[in-house]
């Protein structure tokens, strides 16, 4: 059983690029703060999907990929 973090902690162990990108849209407000078990909920609870510049699509591939199924969608283009 994992131990439970806070959501930055655990966006702090995304590969170098999704790490960056998931911080940033993270939003403190949006589970109320409280610690997660896994990498994947934190992915699930840092922020609204549809409401980053990345998308749904983008975020949901990631939270796959943290429960091991499939691999890391290409990360976004700079704009």
């Amino acid at each position: 059983m994992n131990k439970e973090k806070t959501i930055v902690e655990w966006l702090e162990e995304l590969p170098d690029g999704y790490r960056e990108l998931a911080i940033k849209n993270y939003d403190p407000n949006y589970n109320g703060g409280l610690p997660v078990s896994d990498l994947s909920d934190a992915i699930f609870d840092a922020f609204p999907w549809r409401d980053s510049p990345e998308e749904r699509k983008f975020w949901l591939t990631v939270w796959w990929w943290a429960r091991d199924y499939g691999e890391l969608p290409p990360l976004p283009e700079e704009k």
